[in-house]
């Protein structure tokens, strides 16, 4: 039976998310090392304009999973998936985002399938015993490689990873429906809520200066915004736990359940670097991370690195800048 590896498609009110074409870029790696072929699937309702245009970009058939409860959400659908529309696929690999809605249904849906689960994948390697696949661990200080013994393996990918390359398709992929009976739910959903606050400050800017849990208390920030203010187009950002303890508010949150920022300079202070910060900020042009551990992981994707207390480091540095800014 032929195999297949299996991209679950995201999407916001029928616009592609980002992340979508970054797990064909995976999938497509991953099919130089097999035999698979490559199927989209989709989740939704009235996404026929949405699955052609995905279809003709990509070049790969597109399954449209909907469900006859119009209200029924995305990720409930693929909860519900009925098992024997992914066995018949034989899917070797099925490539889900590492974000709050693949987390949610990934796990269950692996343990349907009886298939291993692989999350927060960053790279993967051929060995001589097959593919093996990279992984943060321990507060991303270590590199953990995984291979999987299944027959079908789950992958959720890290944003930003595996970066989308553009080619021309000579033929767009097939789009087919495939519709769903609404199944009972011991819960009834409402709406999705999105959060209103605005982030185009933080995205805009050219220089982020981002505070972690290392400036140690929230009188601290007091020297973020004033290390901020030395660069024009600046900004103040920060890490979940600083938003967590409502030092910042969420719309300076950076990271996979913040903003992706892609500024000219970012600063990260007392930031030790998780996977999910790093998601929303590696494709800043020029890093610059302080913090006072030399085993933080923010000093692996850092073009400078400076190991220093962020609150010892900062009044010397803006000290420094204000004596010898005039001396030209």
């Amino acid at each position: 039976m032929e195999q297949h590896i299996i991209i679950i498609a995201e999407h916001d009110n029928g616009k592609i998310a980002p992340i979508t074409f970054e797990l064909i870029e995976c999938a497509k790696i991953l099919q130089q090392f097999t035999a698979a072929s490559i199927k989209i699937f989709i989740s939704g309702h009235d996404l026929s304009a949405t699955a052609h245009h995905l279809a003709e970009k990509s070049g790969i058939d597109i399954i449209v999973i909907t469900s006859s409860n119009p209200r029924e959400p995305d990720e409930t659908i693929f909860k519900d998936l009925p098992l024997n529309l992914l066995t018949d696929l034989n899917p070797l690999y099925i490539c889900i985002a590492q974000n709050q809605k693949g987390l949610d249904f990934a796990p269950g849906l692996a343990i349907r399938l009886n298939a291993a689960c692989i999350t927060g994948v960053e790279k993967i390697i051929q060995r001589d015993d097959g593919l093996c696949f990279s992984r943060s661990l321990f507060n991303d200080k270590i590199t953990a490689d995984i291979t999987s013994t299944a027959g079908t393996t789950i992958l959720t990918i890290q944003p930003g990873i595996f970066k989308p390359k553009i080619t021309n398709n000579s033929r767009p992929g097939t789009v087919s429906t495939i519709t769903l009976p609404a199944c009972p739910q011991k819960y009834h959903f409402k709406r999705y809520k999105k959060n209103q606050s605005d982030t185009s400050g933080i995205v805009d800017a050219d220089v982020i200066v981002s505070a972690g849990n290392g400036i140690g208390k929230k009188e601290n920030l007091d020297l973020i915004r004033r290390l901020a203010r030395l660069f024009p187009k600046s900004h103040v950002g920060g890490s979940r736990p600083v938003c967590d303890k409502k030092w910042l508010p969420y719309n300076q949150q950076i990271g996979i359940t913040g903003a992706t920022v892609r500024p000219k300079l970012y600063i990260a202070c007392g930031i030790s670097g998780s996977s999910q910060h790093i998601a929303g900020m590696r494709d800043s042009k020029f890093i610059v991370a302080i913090n006072k551990d030399p085993h933080s992981a923010i000093f692996n994707f850092a073009d400078i690195c400076i190991v220093e207390d962020a609150a010892t480091f900062i009044p010397l540095f803006i000290d420094t800048y204000q004596e010898n800014r005039f001396m030209d």
